[in-house]
């Protein structure tokens, strides 16, 4: 044997040896559907969508404040004055408020990994929570979370089946329970509008798009369970669906597309079923969706109350009543494709809020946003300075070990 074929002979050694790693590394799950190979989704980012979020940030800023001094007549109270009003107590009960919804939400990763893996860790659980709120407000339509948080999840040591499996069983738990109390808000509470809202006309383009904006959330966990109780006819329309797609040229490969999409629905399916065999786990998660999504709603009242000083007496009825209006506002603007509904979101609920915010409307919506989005955005970029020092402060030692 001459030296060229020793040598093809160790090549291909290595490579089977390297292939019976990877499949040991890879090894299914008996908890979690299985997926392909876990892609980074950053590599399919552009930086444009970074710079329409910036964008889309400041112009929701400017039109804030244009809308607010417009309501208050021009007599917006300067940042000063606000200051010296401010109810503190509140203030810092709205913090509390957002890292119990913070610890809520990564607690709903930590039980499910408890479920259906053998590697729960809470940093693990927190972290993935964070990336999730981080991406889907940076991304238009909220349509980035999911997917690095799978990839966070496989790199962190869960499997492909096991990281989508964790996400479609959270998605599933939560939206759940969130249309729920939306639901229940809306149809329950409809007297709120009436009370805060004085133009007829706003009134009621907040309940039409309210209930349109319910109906597009509902759009995805109908299409799913349709797939399962009526997998041919569902499968009959989505194919029809993706034809008039295709010769529209805005689906390059409907085959492709399809057999996506029944992945997808069989993926949720199998990580759903594998949860509900464990009814106390099941019961925590629900527990856990309906706690954090509380807490989120009642973050603009305990603001309005902050802001206002003395001048807003504390109630249930008007805490329920800031809830719904919240819960009309977000619904109203879910085809906004804006990062987080920026804009949108912030000027529909100004309308609402003006008759309880008068003269502080900018600073309360401001200070709301702030908390429930702008800081999640916040988190989401020191981690990513974090995440890149720790990679370059790898990288030389590696090299410095090489040389």
């Amino acid at each position: 044997m001459d030296e060229k074929e020793r040598i093809e002979i160790n090549v291909k050694n290595e490579e089977v040896v390297a292939d019976s790693a990877q499949t040991e590394t890879s090894e299914p799950s008996s908890h979690a559907p299985q997926t392909a190979e876990v892609e980074n989704p950053r590599k399919k980012s552009h930086v444009w969508i970074d710079i329409f979020c910036v964008i889309a940030i400041a112009l929701s800023l400017f039109l804030m404040y244009q809308l607010s001094r417009t309501a208050s007549g021009g007599d917006e109270k300067s940042f000063a004055e606000v200051m010296r009003n401010l109810n503190v107590k509140y203030l810092l009960l709205a913090i509390v408020t957002l890292l119990g919804a913070i610890f809520l939400d990564s607690m709903k990763y930590f039980v499910i990994m408890k479920a259906t893996t053998s590697k729960a860790r809470y940093p693990v659980a927190l972290k993935a929570g964070l990336l999730g709120k981080y991406y889907d407000a940076i991304t238009p339509f909220a349509s980035g979370g999911q997917p690095m948080q799978i990839y966070y999840l496989h790199r962190k040591g869960l499997s492909g089946g096991e990281s989508s499996g964790v996400i479609f069983i959270k998605f599933a738990y939560n939206i759940s329970m969130w249309l729920t109390i939306c639901c229940c808000l809306m149809a329950f509470n409809r007297g709120a509008l009436d009370t805060y809202v004085a133009d007829w006309v706003q009134r009621q383009v907040f309940v039409v798009g309210g209930w349109i904006g319910f109906a597009i959330n509902c759009f995805l966990p109908l299409l799913i369970l349709s797939f399962v109780v009526f997998p041919k006819m569902t499968g009959a329309l989505v194919r029809g669906v993706l034809n008039i797609g295709s010769k529209l040229k805005i689906v390059k490969d409907k085959e492709a597309t399809l057999e996506k999409a029944k992945r997808i629905v069989n993926e949720f399916i199998s990580a759903f079923v594998s949860m509900v065999r464990k009814p106390l786990y099941s019961f925590v998660l629900i527990l856990l969706c309906i706690g954090e999504t509380l807490l989120t709603m009642t973050l603009p009242y305990l603001v309005v109350l902050a802001m206002a000083g003395n001048s807003v007496t504390p109630s249930f009825d008007l805490m329920l009543a800031i809830m719904t209006l919240n819960v009309y506002v977000s619904m109203s603007v879910t085809i906004i494709p804006t990062p987080g509904n920026s804009g949108a979101m912030e000027n529909a609920f100004m309308l609402t809020l003006t008759s309880v915010a008068e003269g502080i409307l900018f600073w309360t919506v401001f200070s709301w946003r702030f908390l429930s989005y702008y800081s999640y955005i916040l988190i989401g970029l020191v981690m990513t300075i974090v995440q890149m020092i720790k990679i370059n402060k790898r990288n030389r030692g590696n090299r410095a070990k090489a040389k």
